[in-house]
């Protein structure tokens, strides 16, 4: 009999906890939902306002969606075409580049996850964008030779080593892998410079 009770009172403990478990997944998408559209309120009243003239008050209303999600990259835009309405042109300069640098970390990361799943053309076109973007990218442009290499494009990765290298000279590993693809080429002396080099930073750090 303490058995059959037992078994009920867990099983009871196991409802109860399945049921608080689907409540709390509801409240969290229904919270998902609302800043959703919370934030499509505030980034349209900023665009109404803006039309208008109001710059200031679009600001605001900008603000209001970088508040709930800073990775709102039309938000950090529009802003910084009300900011430069007001004049304030080194702080819309801020809010463009600020715009730009999530708008490119966005392609970076899709290009990583099309790459892992080794689709290394998808992976290279992500890679331009976040180039395109952010030129300076030297992560995107690093990627980029890897994938490159990848389907054996070798002189165009070693073009794309070499401008992370003119990004960053400090770059052991596309000093590294510019050799491997040189190497691949039958390109000895210039693959062991590169080599060396790679040596050489990697035993400063």
């Amino acid at each position: 009999m303490k058995k059959v009770t037992s078994n009920k009172a867990c099983r009871k403990h196991i409802v109860i906890m399945a049921l608080g478990i689907t409540t709390l997944a509801f409240l969290i998408l229904v919270n998902i939902v609302g800043a959703a559209q919370s934030t499509n309120v505030w980034f349209h009243k900023g665009s109404e306002l803006m039309n208008s003239g109001k710059y200031n008050e679009a600001i605001k209303a900008y603000d209001k969606v970088i508040e709930i999600n800073p990775q709102d990259s039309k938000a950090w835009y529009n802003k910084g075409i009300a900011l430069r309405g007001l004049g304030k042109s080194d702080k819309a300069q801020k809010a463009w580049d600020k715009s730009k640098e999530i708008d490119s970390k966005a392609w970076y990361n899709k290009g990583n996850d099309l790459y892992s799943l080794n689709k290394f053309d998808e992976a290279i076109k992500a890679y331009d964008k976040a180039i395109e973007i952010n030129p300076q990218h030297s992560y995107a442009w690093y990627n980029k030779g890897i994938a490159l290499g990848k389907l054996g494009k070798l002189d165009e990765a070693i073009k794309a080593f070499d401008k992370v290298i003119e990004i960053n000279p400090q770059d052991s590993k596309a000093w590294h892998y510019k050799g491997v693809a040189l190497g691949e080429l039958g390109k000895s002396d210039e693959a062991q410079k590169a080599y060396i080099r790679a040596i050489e930073l990697n035993s400063k750090a």
